[in-house]
């Protein structure tokens, strides 16, 4: 697992490479060949669905990737299809293979639903086997999802990245360029961890600027996703949060406290209690 870097040190080392890339670029024209002007034309979209104080513009998104390859990686999950829809503050729909079937987790707000009923069933249990399962904090409240850096240095996101081209090539019938990434030395000593600090990318851009594969990789370590869809839009229909005919009869719903417990125990890791937030949940 890496290890949980002191947040105001993580910020900090963000915030001067942030500050160090505002300088650089003041007053130059970006090259239209520059990896990072690629870079963020790639990641703006993502991140300004994040956006707290935009106004207007894409607050969703939807995308489905398969799984290429993955180290150790059972055949059986050789190119299953990973669906995921997400719209800003709090809701998100998954569709992934999950023990052996497809499962469907769906957060709406403070809610959580998910299908089919007898698989949570035995993930819980196989989490609780033994009593191994941390004590419920039943106070726990879902944040909404935000951005890790101030929305105003969006535009300089890239720069927590080195990026460099590596060529042209073609995925499926699509021209694509190639980037390969790493962590700037900076932000990867900030996170504390080795393993931060030997991880690459390699990224392959359709043009229309977005992903059309991904692999991330460490020593003795790999993954890779190709995306067969990446879409954005203002809103996705309320139907998108809510079991279709096909799922209605067989969902479980968990509480936060829950889905929290469950996340600890399965993960082994800590976590600080999150501020409770009021969010109003859409009828």
């Amino acid at each position: 697992m890496f290890a949980h870097p002191s947040k105001a040190k993580l910020v900090k080392t963000i915030h001067a490479l942030l500050i160090a890339a505002l300088l650089a670029v003041t007053g130059k024209a970006v090259a239209r060949d520059n990896p990072y002007d690629l870079l963020s034309q790639v990641l703006m979209p993502f991140a300004q669905v994040l956006a707290e104080k935009a106004k207007g513009g894409n607050r969703a998104l939807t995308l489905r990737a398969h799984l290429e390859q993955m180290t150790d990686m059972p055949p059986e999950f050789a190119g299953v299809t990973v669906d995921l829809a997400l719209q800003a503050p709090n809701k998100l729909r998954l569709e992934a293979p999950v023990l052996g079937e497809r499962l469907t987790i769906c957060r709406r707000g403070q809610e959580i639903w998910v299908y089919p009923r007898e698989k949570l069933k035995a993930v819980i249990a196989a989490a609780g086997k033994d009593k191994q399962l941390p004590p419920p904090d039943k106070s726990y409240e879902l944040a909404p999802f935000r951005l890790p850096i101030p929305e105003k240095q969006l535009v300089f996101l890239p720069v927590l990245f080195q990026a460099k081209h590596a060529g042209m090539q073609t995925v499926g019938d699509k021209p694509c360029q190639v980037l390969d990434l790493q962590l700037m030395p900076e932000l990867a000593r900030a996170l504390e961890s080795e393993e931060s600090q030997r991880w690459s990318a390699r990224l392959w851009v359709d043009a229309e600027q977005k992903p059309a594969r991904l692999v991330v990789q460490r020593p003795g370590w790999s993954i890779t996703l190709r995306f067969e869809e990446v879409t954005f839009a203002p809103s996705l229909p309320k139907s998108t949060w809510r079991p279709n005919a096909k799922e209605a009869g067989d969902v479980m719903t968990i509480e936060p406290w829950r889905y929290d417990q469950l996340l600890r125990g399965m993960v082994g890791a800590g976590r600080k209690t999150e501020p409770k937030t009021s969010e109003a949940t859409e009828p």
